[in-house]
């Protein structure tokens, strides 16, 4: 065996191996999270016929499929005019931009992830940096939704706010593992 190659592969610190699978395990859902936020932005269009009180289709054989009620039909449509008529007009594309980054952000994670599983003592930098990216993304996000108006706030301060406190601590973890892989 060629001690001089097994010298130089870096010892795997316990704390990295978790970090990565929990920055695996959070970027694939918030992934999700924030593509459907994207999605839903831009299917809640302000000139839909959610706001201009055109009555909402809801064919029997649709909810039959569906499992749901002619009553729960209608509090959908009534959400989507909700959510279309409290948002300021500037909230749509802005979030929709944010959410956007959000997603790139999230993938990009994973990978961050995927690096710290089978580590790399190079790894730690740009793993600190993209937490710290999504950590600026939830601010920006609880900036632009205190903004808006009540119903949007109900709707989304508590997910920003538990996003914001998971990329804290995983910005933080990261930033402690770094300086005690410095000092080591």
């Amino acid at each position: 065996m060629d001690t001089t190659q097994s010298n130089q592969v870096n010892e795997a610190p316990f704390w990295a191996s978790w970090i990565g699978i929990l920055a695996i395990i959070f970027g694939i859902f918030l992934t999700a999270v924030h593509g459907t936020e994207v999605l839903s932005h831009v299917v809640y269009a302000p000139d839909t016929a959610a706001v201009h009180d055109i009555p909402i289709d809801c064919k029997e054989d649709e909810l039959d499929e569906e499992g749901i009620s002619l009553e729960e039909c209608r509090l959908m449509g009534t959400t989507v005019k909700n959510v279309i008529l409290s948002s300021p007009d500037w909230f749509r594309s802005f979030y929709i931009g944010l959410t956007t980054l959000g997603t790139i952000v999230a993938v990009f994670s994973v990978f961050i992830g995927i690096a710290l599983v089978d580590y790399r003592s190079w790894i730690i930098k740009p793993a600190i940096l993209t937490f710290g990216a999504l950590l600026a993304i939830d601010v920006t996000a609880f900036l632009a939704v205190v903004n808006t108006g009540p119903l949007l706030r109900a709707m989304y301060l508590g997910d920003i706010l538990l996003w914001a406190l998971i990329h804290l601590i995983m910005t933080a973890a990261l930033m402690a593992g770094y300086h005690q892989s410095e000092n080591s």
